[in-house]
C-alpha cells in the first residue's frame, strides 16, 4: 500500500459515462487496499471488494469502513451468479488466469451489467521511465514490465457486447521516498532482478536524485490507462 497512487478521475467518469448508475452494487475484484473501488466508496456507492490477501483487506477496511471487503480469489469468487451491476478490476487481471477470472467476473454480473478492467503505465517518454530503463540495463537485465502482456485476448472472446478500450492519458506527482516505496513493493521487479534487487533499487534513487535533486524532491509522474470496458 505505502507509495501507490491510485488512478486518474478521468477512469471513473468514463465509467459512469458507460453505464455506473448511484444504485449500482459494484464488485471490485482483486481490490487490495482499496485503491480502484475506493474512490466510488468515497462517493457512497455500493462497492463490494475481494481479495486473497487478509492483511490488504483488513487495510482497506480501516481506510473504507463504509465498504465490504471479503477474502476470496478470483478464479472462484465467493458469490453467486448475477449478484453485481458493476464488476471492476484495477491493475490487477495480469497477476492469475485471466480465461478463468474473465468467466467468473461475467458469472457475478447481471444481464446488462458492465465489465471495467484497467491497468496503468509510465509513458515511455517519462523521465522516470527512462531512469528505471537506464537503471536495469546498467545491471545487464531487461527492464521488468508489469501488466497487461500480450493483448487481452481474454476480454475480447468473452461474450459481451459494447467491447471497448479507453485510452486515458494522466500527470500526477509523488516525492521521490514515496515513489521508491513503490517500486520496493513490486514483485515482478524482486523476480526479475533477483539478488542483485537492492543494487537496482540504488541506481534508480541515484538516477532519480540526479534529475530532480537532493532531500525529497517531488517527482511528475506521466501515466496512461487502458480501460476495458464492455457489457453482459
Amino acid at each position: 500500500d505505502a507509495g501507490r497512487l491510485g488512478y486518474a478521475n478521468d477512469i471513473y467518469t468514463t465509467l459512469a459515462g458507460f453505464g455506473l448508475a448511484p444504485d449500482s452494487k459494484i464488485l471490485d475484484i482483486a481490490c487490495g487496499t482499496g485503491l480502484g473501488g475506493g474512490p466510488l466508496i468515497d462517493n457512497n456507492y455500493d462497492v463490494t471488494g475481494v481479495d486473497i490477501s487478509a492483511p490488504m483487506l483488513e487495510r482497506a477496511r480501516r481506510l473504507y469502513p463504509q465498504g465490504r471487503f471479503v477474502e476470496g480469489s478470483a478464479l472462484s469468487l465467493p458469490f453467486e451468479a448475477e449478484r453485481f451491476g458493476v464488476v471492476l478490476s484495477a491493475q490487477a487481471f495480469h497477476h492469475f488466469d485471466r480465461a478463468v477470472a474473465m468467466r467468473e467476473a461475467l458469472r457475478v454480473l447481471r444481464p446488462g451489467g458492465t465489465v471495467a478492467i484497467w491497468w496503468k503505465y509510465l509513458m515511455s517518454d517519462d523521465p522516470v521511465k527512462i531512469a528505471h530503463d537506464e537503471a536495469a540495463r546498467d545491471l545487464g537485465v531487461e527492464p521488468p514490465y508489469s501488466g497487461l502482456t500480450g493483448g487481452f485476448k481474454e476480454f475480447y472472446a468473452a461474450p459481451l457486447r459494447d467491447h471497448s478500450l479507453r485510452v486515458i492519458p494522466w500527470r500526477a506527482s509523488q516525492p521521490l521516498s514515496k515513489y521508491m516505496q513503490y517500486e520496493r513493493s513490486r514483485a515482478s521487479v524482486r523476480a526479475a532482478f533477483g539478488v542483485k534487487a537492492d543494487d537496482y533499487f540504488s541506481a534508480l534513487e541515484r538516477r532519480l536524485h540526479e534529475r530532480s535533486g537532493d532531500g525529497d524532491p517531488v517527482l511528475s509522474l506521466s501515466y496512461m490507462h487502458y480501460a476495458y470496458l464492455g457489457k453482459k
